[in-house]
């Protein structure tokens, strides 16, 4: 078993022999993602590993090789540094958590447009909104007018509680885009949709600590009629641990670890286009993690582990289903409900805020931290995965829909789809959130969907369906 800063070492040392026209000693960013494992997985210092890297610049440089600043190469990415130093114990107070979450839509009148409140979370540092406006036909130019004008009219918002509390809405917290759909006739329907913070307002604290205090909020502007979202408290569901879906933390790193594309290329201003030996850099991550023992030899991940890809899941849609994933403003029929159900972890945080049912497309909205943004193939940054099994037996993997996260709390939110799609007959989901480290599982029911009267997954305890077994080694 060799030390992992002695094997990083190793493995870079002959970048100082390169050869200006001559091959690189060294797969480029075979090194980068090696150092990028060790330091997610906790083996080796990210200053460390960032100072091995860079001591290999001046003799590329020296060779009259380029060193891609602007792609990472040898660096440790912002974004892996940035999710070691968010393991570090979490504060007492996190600002975004989910107390509570209230299920729209509501429907608001503001100016001349309408506004329709999707999602409201009560959090510690004050309420997230989630709304959209109507679909219109209209050309892209008046179109992006019409979501300004939206985003300044939501700042007018009087927002108010059942507590007598009042909240305003800064500007630099309304963030919106327009979004394009195609009508049955070919022309382009364009939906305002966004979010937007609305904080206490002077000598009103925001809610703290465990169950909320509001019940209800109103939303309106001038004199107009105020439109009321209930704010129940937080879903009471079974809710348990598991072990992850391999049995070392280097082994689910490796799970996750293939690349969108067998041909997968990065590339920057600076750099025009770099093509990746994807293989071969698999190759090098895997041995580094065999040989510094984080990773058992017979281990099952390690079986076709150079051929596998992971492609964007969206490819593999239909038209209806990938219409479903965004009907924001469209006619579609949608069920959802707010849950808030916090989930037993000891190293993280995670939060499922909600479940949506669009037909056979079902989505959760997760909260975690830690949680970071921006991690690209090679230097990969896999937070949190999610998976679940319904009622009926079948197996569902979460595939990443929208995401944002904060730089500054490490905190993140985001929406997993499941596929393949929920099948009509299934009433019921046991979900499961996972990270490198740890797992933990809540049994949510799905929106709009009558439970089975004879059996569901709840009245199994909390065993784990037989089709939810982890990962074994290979003999």
């Amino acid at each position: 078993m060799e030390d992992p800063e002695a094997y990083l070492r190793a493995l870079t040392a002959p970048l100082a022999q390169a050869r200006e026209r001559e091959p690189r000693p060294v797969v480029r960013f075979s090194a980068e993602a090696v150092a990028n494992a060790f330091v997610m997985l906790g083996l080796l210092p990210a200053a460390r590993a960032g100072e091995i890297l860079a001591a290999q610049r001046p003799a590329l440089q020296a060779a009259g090789l380029q060193v891609g600043a602007e792609i990472g190469e040898l660096s440790v990415s912002p974004s892996t540094r940035g999710f070691c130093q968010a393991r570090a114990p979490a504060p007492a107070s996190l600002q975004r958590i989910p107390l509570a979450v209230a299920a729209g839509p509501v429907r608001c009148r503001l100016g001349g447009h309408d506004l329709v409140i999707t999602w409201a979370t009560l959090t510690p540092e004050g309420i997230r909104v989630s709304y959209h406006g109507d679909a219109k036909d209209s050309d892209s130019q008046r179109a992006r007018a019409a979501g300004e004008e939206i985003a300044r009219q939501i700042t007018e918002l009087s927002i108010t509680d059942d507590t007598g509390g009042t909240y305003l809405v800064p500007a630099r917290s309304v963030h919106g885009i327009m979004s394009g759909r195609r009508s049955a006739s070919g022309r382009t329907l364009w939906v305002p949709e966004g979010g937007f913070l609305a904080v206490p307002g002077p000598g009103h604290a925001s809610s703290r600590g465990g169950r909320p205090a509001v019940r209800w909020l109103e939303f309106s502007v001038g004199s107009g009629q105020p439109a009321r979202i209930q704010i129940p408290p937080p879903s009471s569901v079974p809710t348990g641990t598991a072990q992850p879906s391999w049995p070392t933390p280097a082994e689910c790193y490796l799970a996750e670890f293939a690349p969108p594309a067998a041909d997968w290329s990065i590339g920057s201003a600076e750099t025009g286009t770099v093509e990746l030996d994807t293989a071969a850099i698999v190759a090098a991550v895997a041995g580094a993690l065999l040989a510094v023992g984080a990773v058992p030899p017979d281990s099952a991940v390690l079986t076709g582990i150079q051929d596998r890809v992971r492609r964007d899941w969206r490819l593999t849609l239909s038209d209806r289903q990938l219409a479903l994933t965004g009907t924001q403003g469209s006619h579609e029929p949608t069920a959802s409900a707010g849950l808030a159900v916090r989930l037993p972890f000891n190293q993280a945080t995670a939060v499922i805020e909600n479940i949506t049912a669009h037909q056979d497309m079902v989505s959760v909205q997760l909260y975690g931290r830690p949680w970071v943004l921006g991690g690209s193939w090679p230097t990969i940054t896999p937070c949190f995965q999610v998976t679940a099994i319904d009622d009926t037996g079948v197996p569902h993997e979460g595939k990443p829909g929208n995401a944002s996260a904060s730089i500054s709390t490490h905190e993140g939110t985001g929406t997993f789809w499941f596929w393949p799609p929920v099948p009509p007959q299934a009433t019921q989901l046991r979900v499961t959130v996972s990270t490198l480290w740890e797992a933990a599982w809540a049994f949510i029911d799905i929106p709009g969907r009558l439970p089975h009267t004879a059996k569901c997954l709840r009245s199994c305890g909390k065993r784990a369906p037989a089709n939810a077994q982890r990962h074994r080694r290979s003999n």
